[in-house]
């Protein structure tokens, strides 16, 4: 029987790397449990972090909305958090009209006011309730005019802006004083005037010609101008119909017009009533820049050598962009959010009296 002979020194050798993985691992242990802790405090530092950027903003948010909905202030603050935030201070159909352009005019507005006090200008009486009410009405046509024009495809070319950018400058000495003197006036520089007031005015210059030129707005007038002249010539009163269907001063004398001289209407008019006879209707309807006529001479004479007509009519107008925005108003769905007097109310009940007058 053999024996073997054991190497103490291999042995504890032996020994000592078998255990060498052991006391490793058992040494990573708190240096893991040190790094998840860390991870751990830092996603609960995010965490906090994102809290109270939250807060802040809700904070901020309330605080704004408060300054905006109850108390229509203007301070730099409260506009720019509005202007961020896009907080409406009223909604015509489906536009939104921004708190943040109700401000800015409001300031450009109260700062005229100011000026014309000083100044002996035509805006020194207005009154706060007075200049809110102008501002959101003049946002509200601006909504109307911006849908209409889409309709018609109408925008501004900086070739229109350029030419009412010259009449501005040929009333100052340069530019510079333009601005000094916009900046006084409303707080606003000539490319903020621009902006604001005249690309606005284009667009409804644009607008008022379009309407015009609108065949189908033509025609609609054109036929209700010649029903009106068939009924007449069945036999019914002209002055009856003046009162009933005229849109100028006129209807209430049932459409005289008085005497006049050549020279004293617009050509196409002239000569239509000058061709007629003493009692005689224009049997075709009377075109001109204003609209559609029915025309008849009532009388004629001579006096001092001057031939003179006394003529009735009733005109059938084309739509005016007042009229227009007018008639658009009437259908239009108004949400008003901040707390001001509801400019929209007393035009809405304007309206509803002049359609019952007119019934």
């Amino acid at each position: 029987m053999e024996t073997t002979n054991m190497n103490p020194e291999k042995k504890v050798e032996e020994t000592a790397v078998a255990s060498a993985p052991a006391v490793a691992s058992t040494a990573s242990e708190p240096s893991k449990k040190l790094d998840e802790k860390a991870k751990t405090n830092f996603k609960l530092f995010l965490y906090g972090m994102g809290g109270f950027v939250l807060l802040a903003f809700v904070v901020v948010f309330c605080i704004t909305l408060f300054r905006v909905y109850s108390g229509n202030k203007t301070d730099k603050f409260t506009v720019t958090v509005a202007k961020i935030l896009r907080l409406p201070a009223a909604k015509v159909n489906d536009t939104r009209i921004l708190y943040s352009d109700y401000a800015e005019d409001m300031k450009a507005i109260q700062q005229m006011r100011d000026y014309d006090m000083v100044n002996g200008g035509p805006s020194a009486d207005l009154t706060d309730e007075k200049m809110g009410e102008q501002v959101l009405i003049r946002l509200a046509n601006n909504a109307l005019i911006e849908k209409a024009a889409k309709k018609y495809g109408l925008k501004v070319v900086q070739e229109e802006v350029d030419a009412i950018k010259e009449q501005i400058l040929a009333q100052f000495k340069d530019e510079e004083e333009a601005n000094i003197e916009l900046l006084n006036r409303y707080g606003w520089d000539l490319n903020t005037y621009i902006k604001k007031v005249v690309k606005s005015y284009i667009l409804q210059q644009n607008l008022s010609q379009a309407l015009i030129a609108d065949p189908d707005i033509r025609i609609e007038v054109f036929n209700r101008a010649t029903a009106v002249l068939e009924r007449i010539k069945a036999g019914e009163d002209f002055a009856t119909l003046a009162k009933e269907f005229g849109e100028d001063s006129s209807k209430d004398n049932g459409g005289d017009l008085s005497w006049f001289g050549k020279g004293d209407m617009v050509p196409q008019f002239e000569v239509a009533a000058f061709a007629l006879k003493k009692g005689e209707l224009s049997p075709e309807l009377v075109e001109t820049e204003f609209g559609y006529h029915i025309i008849r001479l009532d009388d004629r004479k001579t006096e001092n050598g001057v031939e003179l007509v006394k003529v009735r009519h009733i005109i059938f107008r084309f739509p005016t962009l007042e009229q227009y925005l007018t008639d658009m108003a009437k259908t239009a769905v108004v949400h008003l959010y901040i707390n001001v007097p509801d400019p929209f109310e007393k035009m809405r009940e304007s309206l509803s009296a002049t359609s019952t007058v007119e019934e």
